[in-house]
């Protein structure tokens, strides 16, 4: 029989730990979120290498920062994809690019999500997608420009023809709604 998904707590004590100078815990972390955060650095910045990178850079900061970890406002999960979110958008404006389409292909409007891992919990996953898939295609893409394009507000505006604070709004507001569907 496999051995069980970590859940949310446990990734909690291992925070626990790491804020404690325990050895292992950093290694236990990287081990349960890994996989999900290099599929999220891949899709910001399309290139294997960069994704590396920023994945080894988001466990160096992690570790950093660990006792900046508030539970109040997330999981440790969403901890460590904002770190990675964060240091990918670093990457993509430093070198002023954007990433590009792979195998040719065209936009696609409706959103890849990372294929399952053996850390990720399918729930989760499926509550997220369902979530995702209920929002209006003008805000869904919108939140992929934002977290997975690097794009500002301003060029989010640009890029659609949409007034700035429409944008603002419909991206505040589908944040909202899918922080309301992925609570229990």
């Amino acid at each position: 029989m496999p051995a069980p998904l970590p859940t949310a707590l446990d990734h909690q004590g291992l925070l626990v730990q790491l804020q404690h100078g325990q050895e292992g815990a950093l290694k236990a972390l990287y081990d349960a979120l890994a996989g999900v955060t290099y599929r999220v650095c891949l899709r910001m910045l399309v290139s294997p290498e960069d994704a590396e990178e920023v994945l080894q850079d988001t466990f160096l900061r992690l570790e950093a920062q660990a006792g900046r970890y508030d539970p109040a406002r997330g999981t440790v999960q969403t901890f460590v994809l904002t770190i990675a979110h964060h240091l990918c958008l670093e990457r993509l404006r430093a070198r002023r690019a954007r990433p590009q389409a792979r195998d040719g292909a065209v936009d696609d409007p409706a959103f890849d999500l990372p294929a399952p891992s053996p850390a990720r919990d399918p729930l989760d996953q499926a509550l997220l997608g369902a979530a995702l898939r209920s929002l209006p295609d003008t805000d869904r893409l919108l939140l992929e420009g934002m977290f997975f394009g690097g794009y500002t507000h301003a060029e989010l505006a640009a890029r659609t023809g949409l007034p700035l604070g429409t944008v603002k709004s419909r991206l505040r507001r589908a944040l909202l709604n899918l922080r309301r569907r992925m609570t229990p």
